[in-house]
């Protein structure tokens, strides 16, 4: 069997679909964006409930930051986060007098470290669980959102 189709466009229509798209794309990139800001926030909220606060110099100096990808091509909306402690101006422990940068992956790592407030791991389970429970939900929610007004 063979079938044939013809389609007709005017010129103006094209041009309205084609101003669509581009909107729509920009709008695409926008919820990307927020999808990385709303995640990294979240993960960082969770992060700062549990990390070790014996002088709280850990906890200050903890950090994000959400930047577009430049490994990408220009017409790729790639956002990534990076997150941590030992930022924030990378503060001096007041027990120790040693820069937070200087022990922070130690703190992270040795399990066998006992803290009376907060726990190893406080970056990588915060991350973990997020991708697990909660990050197919906010790309769907942006994703709805930058595509709702698609051919409007």
């Amino acid at each position: 069997m063979r079938g044939f189709a013809e389609f007709v466009f005017d010129k103006k229509s094209l041009k309205e679909f084609e101003a669509t798209c581009n909107f729509t794309i920009r709008n695409v990139g926008r919820g990307t964006k927020k999808a990385t800001i709303e995640a990294t926030q979240e993960i960082m909220k969770n992060s700062v409930e549990q990390v070790p606060k014996l002088t709280f110099a850990l906890l200050s100096s903890a950090y994000w930051e959400v930047y577009r990808r430049t490994d990408t091509a220009s017409t790729t909306w790639a956002y990534e986060s990076e997150m941590g402690y030992g930022g924030n101006g990378d503060p001096v422990n007041p027990n120790t007098h040693k820069r937070v940068s200087s022990y922070a992956v130690v703190v992270h790592e040795d399990l066998s470290l006992k803290h009376p407030i907060g726990k190893a791991k406080f970056l990588e389970d915060p991350v973990e669980e997020y991708g697990k429970t909660k990050f197919k939900r906010v790309v769907f929610k942006y994703m709805r959102d930058s595509l709702s007004n698609f051919g409007k």
